[in-house]
């Protein structure tokens, strides 16, 4: 389990202009492979076969020309939405299949309580009404037909009354209500038909603002507005794995506790630098994982892994710290 450490805002202002433009390059390309990956995780289960000979790794490698450590965070994220994915559809399935359960139950209810009422109706219209057992109603010998309910007693002053003021409407409603659970149970059936058979996807992005396109009227006049929005929030985010054996904890973040400084190895070899990349609540902690990696004499055997974020929003980085819970 993770621990994530946030750090405060790096405004764009105060970084190397070029160091923005490579950042940005990154994220951009990063998220790229990271929607090709998981796309093609996606139409393999669809499918039900390999849509490459060689694995997904090589295959985003080659294709968007990035290193092993870039690929490899890539796919890793694009697996673990899949898996997310996954494990939601048979959440939905299950919570769908109880409430089949419990309109089946309500359903049978319902039944029961109108065939009660359609033996007492018979009994009304042979002209001998009776009551089953266990029932409130009640016929006194002036021919009044009394019910007591919790927190109300209903009168009625004859049979007849009874009858059609309130047996038929009773039976009415209750053909109407058997009737909406029917209905829903069909729904239901539909739906957990179609979450069993198709394989669902996500719009990185967002649904909301990818709907905004159609919706709002400031997008659809300016449709290149929207455009922009959406490619950010697209691109926002880059999380890059760490690896144990790396002399801080990463092979692309390098941290230093004593300037304050996060080195990144961008996509083209290029080192980007972000400087004051504070963390307000656990500098202590980030600044003991960094050293003690750094110190590590064995890292394979004693290293620990030390995964870094960048996210981008507009005007300033939001730089995180993920380290391993378990660590302290």
């Amino acid at each position: 389990m993770k621990k994530a450490y946030f750090s405060r805002r790096l405004y764009k202002s105060k970084i190397d202009i070029l160091h923005v433009t490579e950042t940005s390059y990154a994220l951009e390309l990063f998220n790229q492979a990271k929607r090709f990956a998981f796309q093609t995780l996606i139409r393999e289960k669809r499918w039900g076969r390999k849509l490459h000979q060689e694995s997904l790794h090589i295959v985003v490698k080659k294709k968007y020309g990035l290193n092993d450590y870039f690929a490899n965070s890539a796919v890793r994220e694009a697996n673990a939405l899949f898996s997310s994915l996954m494990e939601l559809n048979k959440m939905h399935i299950q919570q769908t299949e109880e409430k089949i359960k419990d309109v089946k139950k309500k359903r049978k209810t319902e039944r029961t309580k109108l065939t009660k009422l359609r033996k007492i109706k018979e009994s009304c219209i042979k002209g001998n009404l009776r009551f089953l057992k266990n029932t409130n109603f009640v016929l006194r010998k002036s021919g009044i037909v009394s019910l007591e309910l919790k927190n109300k007693s209903l009168i009625w002053m004859n049979s007849y009354l009874f009858e059609h003021r309130y047996l038929d409407v009773k039976i009415k409603r209750t053909k109407a209500k058997i009737g909406r659970l029917k209905h829903r149970l069909y729904r239901l059936e539909q739906k957990k038909m179609k979450l069993k058979e198709h394989i669902p996807s996500v719009v990185f992005g967002g649904k909301k603002l990818f709907k905004q396109q159609f919706t709002k009227e400031e997008f659809i006049k300016d449709h290149e507005s929207w455009r922009k929005l959406f490619l950010a929030a697209r691109n926002k985010e880059m999380i890059i794995s760490g690896r144990k054996d790396a002399g801080s904890g990463n092979f692309v973040f390098h941290y230093n506790p004593a300037t304050n400084e996060l080195h990144m190895t961008s996509v083209g070899s290029k080192v980007v630098i972000f400087p004051g990349v504070v963390f307000p609540y656990g500098q202590e902690i980030v600044n003991k994982v960094v050293t003690d990696q750094i110190q590590c004499k064995n890292k394979k055997e004693y290293g620990k892994p030390i995964s870094w974020s960048i996210e981008d929003h507009g005007e300033y980085y939001i730089i995180k710290c993920l380290v391993d819970v378990l660590y302290f």
